[in-house]
């Protein structure tokens, strides 16, 4: 991918500009986005529970929470998406160790098949589909569709009585990888309460990499979940910072996606779902290979799996040497200890 070229903010820019640029076009414009964005997801929510009160759907649900960027608060104006999690109460949906995968499969197509046809239903939602995860439609926020994930799901953590390290470790059991997916949804409420739980100040880092990476990178490599635990990585190498540089930190994370292969992240402060003897058998046991940044919600998951596909890895690396030796902005930045500028 080209690039913006250097001509396009904020890369044609001085560091010295970068805050003040952040702050007229992310965060002024993101805050009314998110709230746009929640005000019509909220929408969505009422409906599936007003469908599911009057018995206008065949499964139950305990709870829908808010997931992707929305729910992390790491939202850019105009560039995310939203995922919904929907936990079904049982017996239309029960975890899958009581089920195995083979039902659990079986019975999350019909709920999927339901939520399907209720969605096609609301004269606010388009482009409905689905597949064996989800279901996908847009709904309008302004003058922008914003694509909505909802992934039906059982409450698998409560399947081994809460004890995440036991749900891991059956996780690891499954011989098949494609069966381990169908825990993640049901994880995605410890991812939201990881990044959605670190300071406002590295959310706004999140942010201006999420923006480099709509800039830089092609649209499949722009998912945030591993752009955002790289970014909050280096942050806490960095001596978890209050006050720093923001083109320091943005250096810092590209010069490390020029050296991927580098990259080996295996435990989180703040997150003890699982101890790093679990996290070694995992990329042991599953064969992992750098670079790896484990889940802090999930052992099993390596979220760089996707950089190690075909030119992808290279193709990062690229976009990151662009912007670092040929773009104004972060041409004459050091990074400093704690990014202090």
């Amino acid at each position: 991918m080209a690039g913006p070229g250097r001509f396009s903010q904020p890369w044609c820019m001085d560091s010295s500009s970068l805050e003040t640029w952040y702050n007229e076009n992310i965060q002024r414009g993101t805050e009314d986005f998110d709230r746009d964005c929640r005000r019509a997801i909220d929408e969505v929510v009422r409906s599936v529970q007003t469908i599911c009160s009057s018995g206008g759907l065949l499964f139950n649900v305990d709870r829908i929470l808010k997931g992707g960027s929305l729910g992390k608060g790491t939202m850019v104006k105009d560039l995310s998406d939203v995922d919904l999690i929907a936990f079904i109460n049982p017996p239309n949906l029960a975890p899958i160790v009581r089920l195995g995968p083979a039902e659990y499969k079986r019975k999350l197509a019909v709920v999927i098949r339901d939520l399907y046809s209720a969605m096609t239903g609301l004269s606010f939602v388009s482009n409905v589909s689905k597949n064996e995860f989800m279901v996908n439609f847009n709904i309008r926020v302004g003058r922008r569709c914003l694509n909505v994930d909802f992934l039906p799901t059982s409450d698998n953590c409560a399947g081994h009585g809460r004890a995440h390290s036991d749900m891991f470790r059956a996780m690891l059991q499954l011989h098949d990888n494609h069966d381990r997916e169908f825990y993640s949804a049901s994880l995605a409420e410890h991812q939201l309460s990881f990044v959605g739980n670190q300071p406002g100040y590295v959310k706004e880092l999140v942010r201006l990499v999420k923006y480099w990476a709509n800039d830089y990178l092609p649209v499949y490599l722009q998912k945030s979940y591993r752009l955002e635990l790289i970014t909050i990585h280096l942050w806490e190498k960095a001596g978890k910072p209050v006050q720093f540089s923001k083109a320091q930190g943005l250096k810092n994370v590209l010069l490390v996606l020029t050296r991927l292969t580098a990259l080996r992240v295996i435990s989180w402060s703040g997150s003890r779902l699982y101890d790093a003897t679990l996290a070694q058998t995992a990329i042991t046991q599953l064969k992992m290979i750098n670079p790896i940044v484990l889940d802090p919600a999930n052992p099993t998951n390596n979220v760089c799996q996707l950089y190690q596909q075909g030119t992808n890895g290279r193709e990062i690396a690229s976009a990151a040497e662009q912007t670092l030796h040929h773009t104004p902005l972060l041409k004459n930045v050091t990074v400093r200890q704690g990014w202090k500028g």
